[in-house]
């Protein structure tokens, strides 16, 4: 469910913006949806680390909070302070299950689709101003 708020605000059309250009390559929605891609890329080498280290005595899960520190981000600064969010790993008590990991690597797959597609979305309507055609 946050995929999709997060994606909402990311393609949001801000209407009073201060500023009247907007450089859309390097655009704060372009960096925000870079940063979502890293956090699910590291997401996935996380819960890769976890499913390997399953059988492994005394390890503890660990996990990627980075939804988190968007909404915190989001409260406090709004769209723009969301760019510099990064995530963190966290090293939990609890020990390896292999359905749960499982669930959430297919979760984060989900989610780096969703927002790759955005990003190419994004990347189509540039195009599409610099060509002149309007094919997305």
């Amino acid at each position: 469910m946050f995929v999709a708020q997060l994606l909402y605000r990311v393609l949001q059309v801000r209407k009073n913006s201060k500023r009247n250009r907007m450089n859309l390559i390097e655009s704060s929605h372009s960096e925000l949806l870079g940063r979502a891609m890293d956090a699910y890329s590291l997401r996935q080498k996380i819960t890769a680390t976890n499913i390997a280290n399953a059988d492994t005595p005394g390890y503890k899960r660990h996990e990627v909070h980075f939804e988190e520190a968007l909404r915190e981000a989001e409260a406090n600064g709004g769209t723009a302070s969301m760019k510099n969010t990064n995530p963190s790993i966290i090293e939990t008590d609890q020990n390896v299950i292999l359905e749960n990991e499982l669930i959430e690597q297919a979760d984060t797959q989900y989610r780096f689709q969703l927002v790759t597609r955005a990003l190419r979305h994004h990347f189509d309507i540039v195009r599409g101003g610099i060509t002149g055609s309007n094919r997305y």
